[in-house]
């Protein structure tokens, strides 16, 4: 999987969230974070996705309906299997709700050992399509 995950470069790392936690959101983006004892342990991020204009013309009936898309689920090594994602994801999906989303979802690797399970078993989320990949090599 390396050519598609990478461990990121830990100088500036704390500061990047940091800063990207701290940025103004448009209203129908949420970043919430999960602590313990005053340390970030885990985050997400979210954003509730509404129909373009278009919406009824198109063949994928989610495109017509309010959509809370996870963009990102990060919890520390230390962290996980005890809830800490479980929460997150409740989280957002709570908020996903109040916002008017009809459905959730989200997308992850199919060789990850982790989150697959986490999405199926866990947060019952269901396998809809596959992401196909290819390298482009320079001509």
């Amino acid at each position: 999987m390396p050519e598609v995950v990478q461990e990121p470069d830990p100088e500036g790392l704390v500061e990047w969230f940091e800063q990207a936690i701290g940025e103004p959101r448009e209203e129908d983006t949420a970043w919430l974070v999960a602590e313990d004892d005053g340390q970030v342990v885990g985050l997400i991020e979210a954003a509730v996705i509404r129909p373009a204009p278009d919406a009824r013309w198109q063949i994928q009936r989610d495109l017509s309906r309010v959509r809370l898309v996870i963009n990102a689920l990060a919890v520390a090594a230390e962290c996980r299997r005890q809830g800490t994602g479980t929460a997150l994801m409740a989280a957002a999906e709570a908020w996903g709700r109040r916002r008017g989303a009809e459905i959730a979802v989200t997308d992850t690797n199919l060789s990850s050992p982790l989150s697959v399970p986490f999405y199926e078993k866990r947060m019952a989320y269901h396998r809809q399509g596959i992401t196909l990949r290819k390298a482009l090599r320079p001509a």
